[in-house]
């Protein structure tokens, strides 16, 4: 009786070890990191490469997947045998790696269409784990705008291939058709009203535009002009258009002109903001606090 009392107890006590490591393991946590994308390799090399490379360092007891937001990079990229995962494929992913805790963060600037699919997409899913936390886009609120301009002027006077403080710095976004693209224009009504008067804002695609800047930089009576990026991957945009249309406009019209070479996402400042939001989510989640998929700060 006693050898069989002995053995059950054994069986017993390895029946909850093996519970316990299998609840262990089904209680990962998993980071997603959705991207716009690029098919620009260089770009993507120095900004979302760079980026989910940091992120696996940190969180070296998550799980990290990538997911690109943009079908038409995703086709792009699989004709040249680079194969991306969807936002729906990369949750699957965490899914299969036994993940019950999904944190979301997106490299996204604006709270538009991209965001908005992703926001779906995740309360979609949400039933399928523990617990879920997702952020806003990068700009949503005016502090979001206060702390984007302090890193882009950081970034600016630790290059010293650049002197901000004797030009025109021109702040170049993307534009939106989506209410979202006020956004730009609040960062330039901001700049002005806490005492960046030479800095200014414009877009490719939206509003405000070339003319709306060229009108600003008339009024300040500054020959000289820089050119940055207000995007997340500068890739094919500050080619084109950066160091393209824009530049060679400004230049035919007496302006020296120069580019900062950068997008958001190759600057360390703006990395680290973003590392600092996935560990506020991995807390929360871990914690318990974040139980649904409502997206916050």
């Amino acid at each position: 009786m006693k050898k069989r009392n002995i053995l059950t107890i054994i069986i017993f006590l390895f029946c909850v070890a093996t519970s316990m490591a299998q609840n262990a393991e089904n209680d990962k946590t998993g980071i997603l990191l959705v991207h716009y994308g690029t098919s620009n390799d260089n770009s993507r090399m120095q900004t979302i490469d760079r980026l989910n490379a940091r992120v696996a360092e940190t969180f070296t007891d998550c799980a990290v997947v990538e997911a690109y937001s943009a079908p038409s990079v995703i086709k792009m990229l699989a004709k040249r045998g680079v194969r991306k995962l969807s936002v729906s494929q990369a949750i699957d992913s965490l899914k299969t790696l036994g993940c019950s805790k999904l944190v979301v963060q997106g490299t996204m600037l604006l709270d538009g269409v991209m965001t908005e699919m992703l926001k779906k997409e995740v309360n979609r899913v949400k039933k399928d784990f523990r617990s879920v936390s997702a952020v806003r886009p990068l700009l949503y609120s005016v502090d979001d705008c206060r702390m984007m301009i302090e890193m882009i002027n950081k970034s600016l006077l630790a290059d010293k291939s650049v002197d901000a403080t004797k030009t025109q710095v021109v702040l170049v976004g993307h534009g939106s058709d989506s209410p979202a693209n006020a956004m730009y224009s609040q960062i330039d009504y901001l700049l002005k009203a806490e005492g960046k008067p030479s800095w200014h804002v414009g877009t490719i695609e939206g509003f405000p535009t070339i003319d709306n800047v060229e009108k600003q930089l008339a009024g300040v009576r500054n020959p000289n002009v820089l050119l940055v990026p207000l995007l997340y991957i500068a890739g094919n945009h500050q080619k084109d258009d950066i160091d393209g249309v824009w530049k060679q406009r400004l230049q035919a019209k007496g302006y020296h002109v120069e580019v900062f070479g950068k997008g958001l996402g190759e600057m360390k400042e703006i990395q680290e903001m973003i590392i600092g939001k996935i560990a506020a989510q991995v807390k929360d989640v871990d914690s318990g606090k974040a139980n649904n998929a409502t997206f916050h700060k």
